[in-house]
């Protein structure tokens, strides 16, 4: 399963990057499934750089997701590999400046395994919708002013 999505943001492009690339820090919305991101290797992020998440599936069931930074570009490209809860898939983002701000490039590539590749189809929308909310989330956490350490 692949998904390409886009939204402009109102920040310059080494804004959103460290924004996305220190994401084991920044505020989870209140609905977020994300119940847990916490970044498992010392030191500043780089290729390499492994993260934990746990995720809230379904209303009684928990999954844990861990990735690995697999390109590390500042201000260009932020990509990982990921693996868990019956998935394994890629992650890419690309930032292109553009007049006022920045053109984020999300790209994912999800692979699922036993009996979930059954649901896909339903999956498939679900996903989207949710990947699509989330960037619209970024986008606003972003232009309210958030503060970001590049």
């Amino acid at each position: 399963m692949f998904f390409e999505l886009t939204v402009s943001i109102r920040r310059p492009p080494a804004e959103v990057f460290a924004f996305l690339r220190d994401k084991d820090i920044y505020p989870q919305e209140p609905d977020s499934p994300v119940l847990l991101l916490e970044k498992t290797t010392p030191g500043a992020p780089g290729v390499g750089t492994c993260y934990r998440e746990v995720v809230k599936m379904l209303p009684f069931y928990q999954g844990e997701i861990v990735s690995t930074l697999t390109r590390f570009e500042p201000y260009e490209y932020l990509e990982e590999d990921f693996r868990g809860a019956g998935m394994h898939g890629h992650l890419a983002y690309q930032f292109i400046q553009e007049p006022g701000g920045t053109l984020l490039i999300q790209r994912e590539t999800l692979h699922y395994q036993g009996l979930l590749r059954l649901f896909e189809p339903v999956i498939r929308v679900f996903l989207y919708r949710r990947l699509r909310e989330r960037l619209a989330d970024i986008k606003s956490i972003l232009e309210s002013g958030y503060k970001v350490v590049v």
